[in-house]
């Protein structure tokens, strides 16, 4: 027997969604499908046009047997994501979607729509299996994503996108990540995570000492100390859907159950 439990009940955050959720072998009587929800996504961050102006605005559409296939080709998970927000994603304000677009919006906006389409392709409720060590079963643990996944906003779109942090002998000018971070670290998904920190250091540090950064070398040659606190910066400011762990009261034994949601579980791949 499955047991269903309510994450809104037992509030937590978290990341990382959806492994086929165990079929009973009788027949049901009745199908509930959860209608999906609206096609439009509010961006949490915000995209700045050629104009200047703050859209905040955008849509996306229910992914299709087209669509899947073309995920299914992808050769890692995060290629995977960069197909689906490229194809299920159809305006920006009143601009079609393009790569160009897509790859200039804040990391925390792409997640944004990212998981517009899910929405719109499977609702808002979803269904997550999770192992109870204290009964040592599996338990399906219920979600709603408009609820139980926190988004965090920019209050001013334009200027808190970029931002001072202060090291132990520099000062550094720093902006949120955007799509070009993304793709380059998911590029080098095979590196440490060393290197990786220094790719993002690279798209994100725009000045030392008001000095404009021009090479990797400049973020690599960094104190240690600086690097990880202006990641922790990063870190700390990005907005966008905030996907921490779920943890949820088991109802037969009370013991803590602990989910870690993540895109790839999210759409099964």
């Amino acid at each position: 027997m499955t047991n269903t439990i309510s994450a809104a009940a037992n509030p937590a955050l978290a990341n990382n969604l959806i492994n086929e959720a165990m079929a009973e072998k009788a027949a049901p009587t009745e199908v509930k499908i959860t209608p999906p929800s609206s096609n439009v996504v509010t961006l949490p961050g915000g995209f700045i046009n050629a104009a200047g102006e703050v859209i905040r605005e955008a849509e996306v559409r229910e992914l299709t047997g087209a669509d899947e296939e073309a995920i299914a080709r992808a050769s890692n998970i995060g290629k995977a994501i960069l197909t689906i927000l490229s194809r299920g994603t159809v305006r920006v304000g009143d601009q079609k979607a393009d790569d160009k677009i897509l790859d200039q919006m804040l990391s925390g906006d792409r997640d944004a729509l990212i998981l517009g389409i899910f929405k719109a392709t499977f609702g808002k409720e979803t269904e997550i299996p999770a192992y109870c060590v204290g009964c040592e079963d599996i338990k399906t643990i219920g979600l709603d994503l408009d609820t139980d996944i926190k988004t965090k906003v920019l209050l001013d779109p334009i200027n808190d996108r970029v931002f001072t942090v202060e090291g132990k002998n520099k000062v550094y000018t720093v902006q949120l990540p955007t799509g070009f971070a993304q793709k380059e670290m998911i590029s080098n998904s095979d590196k440490s995570s060393a290197e990786l920190n220094t790719i993002m250091l690279e798209h994100t540090v725009l000045n030392i000492d008001g000095s404009p950064v021009l090479s990797k070398l400049q973020v690599q040659n960094l104190g240690l100390t600086d690097r990880r606190k202006i990641i922790d910066e990063i870190n700390d400011r990005v907005s966008g859907p905030q996907f921490d762990e779920i943890s949820v009261t088991c109802p037969d034994c009370e013991s803590e159950v602990r989910v870690p949601i993540n895109f790839g579980t999210l759409f099964r791949i």
